[in-house]
């Protein structure tokens, strides 16, 4: 899901920001389904799983975590 401009809890916009960014981690799935469709080049496209944004809002402390590779 895409990060709102404006915190989806308050309606806060000029206290809403991004505070970090992590990987979220191995997925078995993707690596079972990648190794058996491309070989060991698929088993390490299990590995890199995705990126998350986490958000946090200064005025109200609602805090969450969004995919980092959407476009806004």
């Amino acid at each position: 899901m895409e990060a709102p401009y404006k915190c989806p809890n308050c309606g806060e916009a000029v206290q809403w920001k991004k505070v970090g960014t992590q990987n979220k981690g191995f997925s078995v799935g993707k690596a079972a389904v990648g190794g058996l469709l491309l070989g060991p080049v698929g088993l390490v496209g299990g590995a890199l799983g995705k990126k998350q944004d986490t958000y946090y809002c200064g005025k109200c402390g609602f805090k969450n975590d969004y995919d980092a590779n959407s476009c806004r």
